[in-house]
């Protein structure tokens, strides 16, 4: 959604690393181990390690724990010289921060308001109520397919092991045949006639620039060859148009989102301003205007 709500969330993480490095001025208690300061700025090692979280760094990694401090150091020092020789921009980002702390305490409150009256229950019903309704803004930009791919390096002897015949899948034995030989050798590999799956997510790794990708496609072909380093094997099994929108069950997931998306934003639309007097009405609020 383009909107307010989601616009906090995506910023979510970055105002939290920023409100950290903006003003890091610390009240470490008198038990809590010091690993850095910058003149009276102190840096705990309980905060080191909420840096290195909100990062999504290993808590273990010794060289990522150093460098997180060595990165508060260097932010502090900025923050401390701007703060001695130009008081009013320090100011400036004092103030800004509190915007941020705004937007942060404003997202968790709309987060737990909006959310707990947000049904995520989608049926099967809504779901193919909203495809019928919308299939043109499924029309698929690539093709469909339920396929057999399998890369694997070209100095593999596969004729002897009679790779070449099995990919075609005359014999009910042949993809437990591949199957084995996939699991050994394979770079690559994928096959599951029972999903669907966008044909360039299949052959995003293969050298297919070259091939006319519409035959291979539209013929169900069944073809393998060489590059300098792999050899690949591709058999079409199914396909889709890409003028088809593709099965419902294809999109199920993404509908569901879409559904939910629409029920929160009516949320937000209903009650953003009945929230926002309730929150000033819990606080004393006064103005000279």
């Amino acid at each position: 959604m383009g909107n307010k709500y989601t616009n906090i969330l995506l910023k979510q993480a970055g105002i939290i690393v920023s409100l950290f490095f903006i003003l890091s001025i610390s009240s470490c208690s008198s038990n809590e181990k010091i690993v850095a300061s910058v003149g009276d700025s102190l840096l705990s090692d309980n905060d080191a390690i909420l840096l290195l979280e909100s990062k999504g760094f290993n808590l273990t990694d010794s060289v990522q724990y150093i460098q997180i401090i060595e990165e508060w150091c260097e932010q502090e020092a900025f923050l401390q010289s701007l703060k001695k020789h130009h008081p009013e921009k320090y100011r400036l980002i004092e103030l800004r921060s509190n915007a941020f702390s705004a937007d942060l305490a404003r997202f968790f409150i709309e987060e737990f308001e909006y959310k707990k009256q947000l049904d995520t229950i989608v049926s099967q019903e809504e779901i193919v109520s909203y495809y019928q309704s919308h299939q043109e803004e499924f029309i698929l930009q690539d093709y469909l397919v339920k396929a057999l791919y399998l890369k694997i390096p070209k100095e593999l002897d596969y004729k002897s092991k009679g790779i070449n015949q099995n990919f075609l899948l005359k014999n009910d034995k042949d993809l437990a045949e591949i199957n084995s030989y996939a699991k050994l050798y394979a770079e690559n590999y994928y096959f599951n006639d029972s999903t669907w799956i966008y044909f360039n997510e299949i052959v995003k790794d293969v050298p297919i620039v070259k091939y006319n990708v519409d035959n291979i496609v539209l013929n169900r072909s069944k073809t393998y060859f060489s590059d300098d380093n792999f050899t690949y094997f591709i058999n079409i099994i199914d396909f889709k148009l890409k003028t088809e929108a593709p099965p419902v069950s294809f999109l199920s997931a993404d509908i569901k989102r879409i559904i939910v998306s629409q029920r929160l934003q009516e949320i937000i639309e209903n009650n953003e301003s009945k929230l926002v007097q309730r929150i000033k009405n819990e606080n004393e609020i006064n103005t000279s205007l």
